[in-house]
């Protein structure tokens, strides 16, 4: 089957799965050697259909959190739209693709992630995604009493509900205690905000590049600040899979 994917979680996962992936968002960077010859057809909020129609593509994938429903019922291709909110979630959600695609390699990967559901472990704060920085706070930091306030945009700052996949990660591992969880999905948070809240910051590398505005958002926000790698944590599919596969090997 042709197919065009517009969720760049599921493009890597469908990649390394087998799946001829013909079309791609140019959001779509992993793997980086096989994307490259991967026409882009648009973002994660839009699609060139004139683009997509020389590809003749056999299925279109979506996910209903990534994409727009605007998308999808413009779409003059058979679709598929998964709906991702958890690490629970993949499971069920890479069986109905391996449906869709007939791959058994799809189905394989949901068996990898049922067995970690069924063997969750409690890690240490240091056993996250942290990255080196120059201006970043001590890890040791996380031990701190103080909540942790995990965000992912600047101007305005953007952090993560508790109806979010990134904090289901963090509850898998056993520190969601620690992460300031809203009940909307992504808040946005006043300065006045985030000083009565007293956080650490835990700047993600994406979609907000915070690795190079660290300085400036402890300063502005007067919060000590580590920086977290923040594709383990929210690209979903096969690369949050080897995250968590390594942590339960390692624990």
């Amino acid at each position: 089957m042709r197919v065009v994917c517009m969720v760049p979680s599921w493009t890597e996962t469908l990649i390394a799965c087998g799946v001829n992936v013909v079309g791609r968002t140019r959001y779509c960077i992993h793997p980086a050697e096989q994307v490259a010859d991967i026409a882009v057809v648009g973002g994660t909020k839009d699609v060139q259909w004139d683009k997509v129609s020389a590809l003749a593509p056999d299925l279109v994938i979506f996910d209903k959190e990534e994409n727009t429903r605007e998308m999808a019922d413009s779409c003059p291709y058979p679709y598929f739209a998964t709906h991702v909110e958890s690490v629970q979630d993949m499971p069920s959600a890479l069986r109905l693709l391996a449906q869709q695609l007939n791959n058994q390699a799809l189905i394989e990967l949901a068996a990898r992630f049922q067995w970690l559901l069924n063997h969750p472990v409690a890690i240490e704060p240091d056993a996250l995604p942290l990255l080196a920085h120059k201006d970043a706070a001590a890890n040791s930091v996380l031990t701190d009493e103080r909540p942790w306030l995990y965000l992912i945009w600047r101007k305005p700052y953007m952090s993560v509900g508790r109806h979010t996949f990134i904090y289901s990660v963090f509850a898998h591992l056993g520190l969601g205690h620690k992460l300031l969880a809203f009940e909307s999905n992504y808040p946005e948070l006043s300065l006045e905000d985030i000083a009565a809240l007293n956080p650490i910051l835990l700047c993600s590398t994406e979609p907000y590049p915070f690795a190079k505005q660290l300085t400036t958002t402890q300063q502005e926000l007067q919060q000590p600040a580590v920086l977290i790698d923040g594709e383990p944590l929210c690209w979903y599919g096969i690369h949050c899979l080897r995250y968590l596969e390594s942590i339960a090997v390692d624990w």
